[in-house]
């Protein structure tokens, strides 16, 4: 009979999902693989082979851990894999794990603030409740890092090296550009309440560099300026290998994938509860205002040199498929 493995995968925005598919989609081939979510955009993307019990955004809390307990209570799997918060946002984990003595609980330690993993003392807390800790991709430096189970892989990405499309095929079939104008590329995959900034950032971008095609990635366009720029592609990934230069935050897809693929990110950290975006921003082109963006960006135009795409990158998640399967039963 297939295993089922279940995967908690609940946060705003794009990134927990998009990492639970990175990694779903890959075990899909050999397992049956269920993703809780109430991602708002759960509805937008392919479920790349999945099943998704989607909990509205729109549910309080409190009926968000509701649904959760019910889920995990009342469904059948064979491995659970919990992305980035060991007691589950809400805390409804934490006395449900100690009971699933007989299925391996797996860990995934994106980087988080310490001040929550202290507080919610959660050191001996995953020790004691799973059976390892994997980081994808994160470093060395985090809260949980050291523990002894910890493993580690290169970023998860949702799509290979070899599944891109080329350059020319994404500039004109994803993109729209069918001419040789530089592509500025927008990528809105956080908070929906942080769509305005975005919005307020790519027509700026647009009027300081009219020789520029510049496009704006997100889920859903409420500015009708902004209709003729928009794209609702997913994975971004496919749109990010296009681009010249990629402007948004400095979450974990939007740095990992721009790194992975070798186009340039110009990252505006965002304010998050758990998530350490500044830290993860310091390490490429940071930025804390518009007009830094503007500035940073005509610096990376002026000094790009056109070069063959040849995207060539190890995904992480592969590896992290076979090292959960060592772990079942």
């Amino acid at each position: 009979m297939t295993k089922t493995w279940l995967i908690y995968a609940l946060g705003g925005g794009w990134g927990h999902l998009t990492r639970a598919l990175s990694l779903a989609r890959i075990a899909a081939n050999q397992r049956r693989v269920n993703i809780i979510t109430n991602s708002p955009y759960a509805q937008h993307i392919s479920n790349e082979g999945c099943l998704l019990y989607l909990i509205p955004a729109c549910e309080s809390f409190s009926v968000t851990c509701q649904q959760v307990r019910e889920i995990l209570s009342n469904t059948h799997y064979d491995c659970l894999i919990v992305d980035t918060f060991p007691r589950g946002l809400g805390g409804e984990l934490a006395d449900i794990l100690p009971q699933l003595h007989n299925i391996p609980k797996i860990l995934i330690h994106r980087d988080i603030n310490p001040s929550y993993v202290k507080i919610k003392d959660l050191r001996p807390f995953v020790t004691e409740n799973f059976d390892a800790v994997i980081v994808p991709g994160e470093g060395t430096d985090l809260p949980l890092g050291d523990l002894p189970e910890v493993i580690h892989t290169e970023p998860w990405l949702i799509r290979h090296a070899g599944e891109l499309p080329d350059r020319k095929t994404a500039r004109s079939h994803i993109l729209k550009v069918g001419d040789t104008r530089k592509i500025i590329l927008v990528c809105a995959a956080g908070q929906a309440s942080e769509l305005p900034l975005f919005n307020q950032l790519t027509l700026q971008l647009k009027q300081a560099f009219p020789e520029c095609a510049v496009r704006f990635l997100s889920p859903h366009c409420s500015d009708d300026e902004l209709k003729t720029l928009w794209l609702s592609h997913h994975p971004g990934i496919e749109c990010l290998a296009a681009a010249d230069v990629v402007v948004g935050g400095a979450g974990y897809n939007t740095v990992y994938e721009c790194t992975s693929i070798g186009v340039p990110l110009v990252a505006l950290p965002l304010p998050r509860l758990y998530d350490r975006q500044l830290k993860r921003a310091s390490k490429i082109n940071q930025v804390l205002n518009i007009p830094d963006v503007l500035l940073t960006v005509k610096k990376i135009l002026d000094t790009a040199t056109d070069s063959p795409f040849r995207p060539n990158y190890t995904n992480g998640a592969i590896a992290a498929v076979y090292h959960i399967m060592n772990f079942e039963l």
